[in-house]
C-alpha cells in the first residue's frame, strides 16, 4: 500500500526476545482511509515514517493493527526457488554415497579394491536406472 503519514507519535518502548524496540503509533492516508496502527522500531528516532512523506508500508487490522515500511526495491523481487542442479552433479553425489556404502561393504565383509569399485558401480546404476543386478550362481559376495 502507498499514503501520506499524517501522525507519528512515541509511545514508549517494549524489552522483546530480539532486544529493545522502540514503540510509535502511526497514521497514515491511502485511498481516501485513515489507517492507525503500531509500529516498531530498533532505532530511538526512526525514520521510516516521517509526517508529511509519502510512504510504501504493510497494515494488518484487527485488535492489535501494525503497520511496518516496505522497501519497493525488495517489493517486486520473486520469492526463492530451488537452484536447478546439474544431473552431472546429482550423479557424483550419488557415486559418492555408493563408494561410500561399498566401501564399508567391503571393509567388513572382504575383499579388494577392484570389489569396491565393482559394487559401487552397482548400486549407483541401481539408484539411478532402478535397473537390479541378476544374482548369479557364481560364489560372488554381493549384498543382494
Amino acid at each position: 500500500m502507498q499514503g501520506i503519514v499524517k501522525q507519528v507519535q512515541s509511545n514508549g518502548s517494549i524489552n522483546l526476545k530480539h532486544g529493545l524496540f522502540y514503540k510509535y503509533e502511526v497514521s497514515i492516508q491511502s485511498d481516501n482511509e485513515l489507517l492507525h496502527g503500531e509500529y516498531l522500531s530498533k532505532s530511538d528516532n526512526q525514520n521510516k515514517f516521517i509526517q508529511g512523506e509519502e510512504v510504501n508500508f504493510e497494515f494488518t487490522g484487527g485488535n492489535y493493527p501494525k503497520i511496518k515500511p516496505i522497501n519497493p526495491e525488495y517489493s517486486n523481487k520473486q520469492s526463492y526457488s530451488k537452484p536447478d542442479y546439474s544431473s552431472d552433479r546429482e550423479t557424483r553425489i550419488i557415486r559418492q554415497s555408493t563408494l561410500k556404502c561399498a566401501t564399508d561393504y567391503i571393509c567388513n565383509n572382504g575383499g579388494d579394491k577392484a570389489d569396491v569399485i565393482e559394487l559401487a558401480e552397482m548400486l549407483t546404476d541401481w539408484v539411478l536406472t532402478g535397473k537390479k543386478v541378476q544374482k548369479t550362481d557364481t560364489n560372488s559376495d554381493l549384498p543382494f
